[in-house]
């Protein structure tokens, strides 16, 4: 924690925005726990055979691409259908069957921090207590604690009780200490990193040096010379290993005297410009060559130090010269570079780093390390790393800002903050009874009814979905009247919502298509709003014919959808698959690498659930077993 003036800015690896069932079901895996494969016995027999070398085996650490390929369902992200395969086998045709995984605290505890404007649980929290989920109940569940049916022989949950659920897993799996509830997230900063143009620039010099450099054959010890930069003692070794010298006219901007040796076959004249890696900056001269360069295909020993520290007796005994020089810094990543330019057998000494790693400031990985020698790593890696993002906290108790910085940001905020709007309705003020959600509408009715003893006003619904649907449902039930406007276009919600589980919503649909007048109930489809008076509590809708209706209304509900709130976002951020439309979770979700969730076009920007194209509990598991995995690939855990 720094503190500057009255600012604190907190560090943290990673931060999620979202305390919905999302952000909840990553911050359990970051917490340390993750899924293992114990059995490969599933109905799918191709996703059978795939498992079978995974069996025993963390999912973090598998071939998430391979075992999820030619997988389909209710998602069209891959790790989404691959977990919810291996823990609800088969759930959609009707098949009960044990998954195939288990869950264990033996993964590394990354340090996070999740915000959200409400109690674990998110929007579920805002929603109409009675509403009945769609998904069955036990599929409302998160990864390590199961939702218990709280609820009467309807296999569907209420949503108070799956709101309850959320806030008890969290506080069941110990997760609390990770939560910042009552937050709204208000500002975003995309940090800059310099190291990543000097990690370019080094790249492409390397990529210069691996075309151009040529080597000779020495038969005869190296010739000694004043000490050189520590680039150039480390290729005259490696080379020198298979009995040949690189040639440098110059290196690290030092000019370096010619070697005169004798040479046994031939004698090269190119030359290896100049090269220098001065607190990451890399510049690379290279000269022009008579000849082209001859690949390198020395035959190094393997039985070498590990150590970045050059091997004393080795070189001595293989040039009669002593260079001792040791790598750490910035020097280590061109040590790396030399060996694997040099054929070492570097998937039994070193473990490869990604080209995007990023270092956790947890140094928890190592469970034979102390506890002393964690903290002093701890301390060293979070000196050394540069966050990735800034952000600006609001806490809504105290209203005092609160800034973070963090490696990795994850969007996990939902779909449901911002409701759509009818165009009309952007072009004047808001009045009072103009509502956008079922919960609100219920409080209201209650109140209105209250406060009028006789006969009530009907009430507007526009939209053809299913919060329409519930908000018919609602209000009928309180015996108030209800205006329905719609679009003509009828869906057979058979193929997506079975009638004997869903029936309330498709009693609605029959409403909406039948002639026959129902009580308590107009079916006004292709009529569109034309205007409406604030003070009089009227609404003018126009028929597709021109016909002009007025009506008196108790209130006016548009639910035509929603979006979530991404206002915190830079406005130069485009992430939608339609970089010029906003996001959308089921017309425009955020562009992400489905296999690793990470956003495209963004270092370490991650996004999962609705916004990412997860429109179900049970697939928001795999979207956190995606960024996990690429957390863990990145810092090589």
């Amino acid at each position: 924690m720094k503190c500057d003036n009255k600012t604190t800015t907190i560090h943290k690896d990673v931060v999620i925005i979202g305390n919905g069932p999302s952000g909840i079901a990553l911050s359990y895996m970051l917490a340390g726990n993750i899924p293992y494969v114990i059995s490969n016995d599933h109905p799918d027999e191709m996703l059978s055979a795939r498992l079978a070398l995974s069996v025993g085996q963390s999912l973090v650490n598998e071939d998430l691409e391979f075992l999820s390929s030619g997988l389909e369902g209710r998602s069209t992200n891959p790790v989404s259908l691959l977990l919810d395969s291996l823990t609800h086998p088969c759930a959609d045709i009707g098949l009960e069957i044990e998954p195939l995984i288990e869950w264990r605290k033996n993964g590394v505890e990354i340090d996070h921090i999740v915000f959200g404007k409400g109690p674990p649980g998110g929007s579920w929290h805002t929603m109409d207590p009675h509403i009945l989920t769609l998904s069955l109940g036990t599929w409302m569940s998160l990864p390590g604690y199961k939702y218990t049916t709280r609820d009467t022989a309807d296999k569907r949950a209420f949503a108070h009780n799956v709101a309850r659920y959320y806030e008890q897993y969290v506080e069941e799996t110990g997760l609390t200490k990770y939560f910042a509830n009552g937050t709204i997230v208000t500002n975003i900063t995309e940090l800059e990193d310099s190291r990543e143009s000097a990690d370019k620039q080094q790249h492409e010099c390397f990529a210069k040096i691996d075309e151009h450099m040529e080597v000779e054959d020495m038969s005869q010890p190296l010739v000694s010379k004043q000490a050189g930069c520590p680039i150039t003692n480390a290729l005259n070794f490696l080379l020198s290993r298979g009995q040949r010298r690189l040639k440098i006219d110059r290196c690290c901007k030092r000019k370096l005297a010619e070697a005169d040796c004798k040479l046994k076959d031939e004698t090269m004249t190119d030359e290896l410009g100049s090269g220098s890696l001065n607190g990451g900056d890399v510049s690379c001269d290279i000269l022009l060559q008579k000849n082209r360069f001859k690949k390198m295909n020395l035959n190094c020993d393997r039985n070498r130090s590990v150590s970045f520290s050059c091997d004393y007796d080795s070189l001595k005994k293989a040039n009669g010269s002593v260079y001792s020089t040791s790598f750490s810094g910035e020097h280590a990543t061109f040590f790396n570079f030399l060996r694997n330019s040099c054929s070492l057998d570097s998937s039994r000494l070193f473990k490869k780093v990604p080209e995007d790693a990023v270092p956790l400031t947890n140094p928890d990985c190592d469970p034979t390390t102390s506890k002393a020698q964690q903290a002093a790593e701890k301390s060293k890696v979070t000196a050394s790393t540069k966050p990735r993002w800034l952000i600006e906290v609001l806490d809504i108790k105290t209203r005092t800002v609160i800034t973070y910085t963090c490696n990795s940001l994850v969007l996990a905020n939902g779909a449901s903050d911002l409701p759509n709007r009818l165009m009309i309705c952007n072009d004047k003020k808001d009045p009072n009874w103009l509502l956008h959600d079922v919960r609100s509408l219920e409080i209201e009715l209650d109140l209105y009814l209250q406060q009028n003893t006789g006969e009530p006003d009907p009430v507007l619904i526009v939209g053809a979905g299913l919060s329409a649907a519930d908000a018919i449902i609602a209000t009928r039930g309180k015996n108030v009247p209800v205006l329905h406007m719609f679009r003509n276009k009828y869906r057979d919600l058979n193929k997506q919502l079975p009638e004997n589980m869903y029936p309330e919503y498709h009693k609605v649909h029959q409403m909406m298509q039948s002639t026959t007048p129902y009580t308590l109930y107009t079916a006004l489809p292709e009529y569109t709003l034309t205007d409406y008076s604030e003070e009089n509590r009227t609404v003018i809708l126009t028929s597709k014919d021109g016909k002009d209706i007025s009506y008196r209304v108790a209130f006016m509900v548009v639910l035509i959808g929603s979006r979530p709130d991404l206002s915190f976002l830079p406005g130069n951020f485009k992430i939608g698959l339609n970089e010029n439309m906003l996001v959308d979770s089921k017309t425009n979700p955020i562009n992400i690498d489905k296999l690793r969730h990470s956003v495209r076009g963004y270092k370490q920007l991650y996004a999962m659930g609705p916004i990412a194209g997860d429109n179900f509990v049970r697939f928001l598991p795999g979207g956190a077993l995606a960024i996990v995995a690429d957390l863990y690939r990145k810092a090589r855990i």
